[in-house]
């Protein structure tokens, strides 16, 4: 078992030491639960509460790092705790290595195809004809490695991988079990009534660097390549449509998937089971979130949510909104019968018997004279005597 002092390790890792640097560390584990001879990181401020109970013997921490711990735990401040974690599970545990050599007795491998120095192929392995693959290549139990495939060094392909004709791999490309590369493309031409399959004449590209976790599928276009930009990293149960191409560093989690003919920049980012429809142009830098639906092409540097996505802080504000729409019902409702209550003292007014005044409420009374009789106005219009008639 390899161990050193967290001063030996803070050496090769660039960090400064806060505290005891003698102390030995045989391993790493979780900031939560590490032990006394472990290395834990700090990368993430919501695991802060752990630093009080912490068993580890050292943390990794960033620069900019204010707190301290009262476990005892010494501190090395890194620039990237998170890259030097990653440095240091590389000097304690290494990456898995193949425990076959050579070329085992058991494996099918066609007279014509070519194996370079140091390849590894496992039992019921299958190398069909015309296929070439590249130094020190390891290839484990039950892959299919179909007719004129290109492999390249330093690639692994696990249990179970398939590779169809024609296939094209960079260099260190690692492949996870189960997953299919280079299947017949989702194509049919609806005819009559009968959907009928298009022929798929095209093929997969790999580019260097990249790994493709466990039941992954890309399809093979029916014309030119479908492709895979160099460094793309894939997690598990991602599906990727004919035609499509990717560009370098993208990263794609479970379950998430771009449809046919998707053209995506490099350095794009779908969380899980993110969807894109076909013949959508994604530009560099996109991210998009959690089960979202990308149905039109996005500009590069957008970060999109929802279904369909849209702007991320307009998506945040949505939802938001939803959490509050059951109270916004009630408020509704309340309105609702407040207005026909007001609705109902208007009727009432409108309908109800006025008070008996001698006239109807809204009618205008007949006039009266105020004046007495004999008066000037009383006299007016009254009929003149006639001339030579003297009243007695």
């Amino acid at each position: 078992m390899k161990q050193m002092t967290v001063n030996e390790l803070a050496g090769l890792l660039g960090g400064r030491v806060e505290g005891d640097g003698q102390k030995i560390i045989r391993g790493v584990g979780p900031l939560d639960c590490a032990k006394g001879d472990e290395l834990a990181f700090l990368a993430n401020v919501r695991y802060e509460k752990h630093l009080a109970t912490t068993g580890a013997a050292a943390i990794l921490v960033g620069d900019d790092f204010k707190g301290g711990v009262s476990s005892g735990a010494a501190l090395v401040y890194c620039k990237d705790p998170y890259f030097s974690f990653r440095q240091a599970m590389v000097e304690f545990y290494g990456f898995r290595q193949a425990e076959f050599a050579g070329v085992d007795s058991r494996a099918n491998i066609d007279q014509t195809a070519k194996l370079a120095e140091g390849v590894r192929v496992a039992a019921f392995a299958t190398v069909a004809r015309g296929s070439t693959i590249g130094p020190r290549t390891a290839v484990y139990p039950g892959v299919y490695i179909g007719p004129n495939c290109r492999i390249g060094a330093d690639c692994t392909l696990y249990p179970n991988v398939v590779l169809y004709d024609g296939t094209i791999m960079g260099d260190r490309v690692t492949i996870h079990a189960g997953s299919s590369i280079g299947h017949d493309g989702f194509g049919y031409a609806t005819h009559k009534g009968v959907h009928e399959k298009i022929p798929t004449a095209g093929w997969v590209e790999i580019g260097d660097d990249v790994e493709l976790g466990a039941c992954c599928t890309i399809d093979r276009a029916a014309m030119g390549p479908t492709v895979i930009g160099p460094g793309t990293k894939f997690s598990n149960l991602i599906a990727i449509g004919h035609g499509t191409k990717m560009g370098k560093g993208c990263l794609m989690v479970a379950q998430s998937g771009l449809a046919g003919s998707v053209t995506c920049g490099d350095y794009c980012v779908f969380a899980g089971q993110a969807g894109v429809v076909g013949h959508v142009h994604i530009g560099d830098g996109v991210r998009v979130g959690a089960q979202s639906g990308v149905t039109n092409d996005i500009p590069a540097g957008k970060e999109v949510l929802g279904s369909p996505a849209i702007d991320l802080s307009e998506a945040r504000r949505n939802y938001i909104l939803i959490t509050q729409l059951s109270e916004m019902r009630k408020k509704l409702n309340r309105m609702e019968k407040e207005m026909e209550h007001l609705k109902g003292m208007a009727s009432e007014k409108t309908t109800s018997k006025p008070e008996d005044k001698g006239h109807f409420k809204g009618t205008v009374p007949e006039k009266t004279s105020s004046r007495p009789e004999g008066s000037a106005e009383s006299s007016r219009g009254r009929k003149p005597p006639e001339k030579g008639k003297r009243k007695n």
